[in-house]
């Protein structure tokens, strides 16, 4: 029992030399690992900063303060109404314009659709904005309400001197929504549907849209023709057709004195009533 007390283990041995050897090898390493990554990071933090510093200063030059600020796609919105929107002023830093901000202010308004808004180096600002089509007015008695294609409310007005969309009539409103809401309301609904489906060169030549008839709907042409486009049945075709007579008919074939009204109420069979 004794010799066997003497006898040294091998593994044992061999795994304690080993403790002793490579740990302090592995140590080392990753120390110079570490400084390494320290390094990198410390290089990468004072390139960020020196970058920094250098753009704050280049935007400081008067090179690179904005110059001109124009803008795109308005008709409805004026451009300095659109500039004054966006906060953008000549002088301003070109680097540090806050973008984000001018297009959600921008789409508060409600002619509004969409925005961007492109820098071009050293000192120009566009503004291009997308505006919501306008379809028609709406009369009402506190005036004229311009609503878009998607029946949102956009503006009211006092007077049309000056226009060139369809007025609708007979849509009766209780209350109108904030500006740049919806308006809700059946006869509207019928209005627009006819509009949207209209040509644009028949669109043109509507004045006046009237949804208040009980059975059948009345348009009333810039010559002052009246239309009878009875219901929303088949509407497409009907307007077509209405296109193709004030086109090709009235002032060509027939004067448009000479017409009472044109009654498009009749399936494949429109009707010219003439002045007796």
């Amino acid at each position: 029992m004794k010799k066997m007390d003497k006898i040294v283990v091998l593994d044992e041995y061999k795994s304690g030399s080993e403790k002793k050897t490579v740990a302090p090898r592995e140590t080392k390493v990753r120390t110079k690992r570490l400084r390494s990554r320290r390094y990198g990071v410390l290089k990468l933090l004072g390139a960020t900063g020196l970058f920094l510093v250098l753009l704050y200063l280049l935007g400081c030059l008067p090179f690179f303060q904005v110059q001109e600020i124009m803008v795109e796609g308005t008709t409805a919105l004026r451009d300095d109404k659109a500039i004054a929107l966006s906060g953008f002023k000549q002088g301003d830093n070109f680097f540090y314009l806050d973008i984000w901000d001018a297009k959600k202010s921008l789409k508060q308004n409600p002619f509004v659709e969409d925005v961007t808004i492109r820098r071009t180096l050293p000192n120009h600002v566009t503004i291009c904005i997308k505006e919501r089509k306008s379809i028609g007015y709406i009369v009402t008695p506190d005036g004229y309400v311009q609503v878009g294609e998607d029946g949102r409310f956009l503006a009211i007005q006092q007077s049309l001197s000056n226009y060139n969309l369809p007025v609708i009539s007979g849509v009766e409103l209780s209350e109108l929504p904030a500006i740049g809401g919806f308006i809700e309301n059946e006869k509207l609904k019928q209005a627009l549907e006819i509009l949207q489906n209209c040509d644009q060169s028949l669109l043109d030549n509507i004045a006046e849209l009237n949804v208040g008839q009980e059975y059948y709907i009345l348009a009333y042409t810039n010559q002052k023709l009246e239309v009878r486009l009875g219901g929303l049945d088949q509407i497409e075709q009907r307007l077509e057709d209405l296109n193709e007579i004030l086109t090709h008919v009235v002032g060509t074939q027939i004067a448009a004195d000479q017409i009472l009204y044109i009654d498009m109420r009749y399936e494949d069979s429109p009707y010219i009533k003439l002045r007796s």
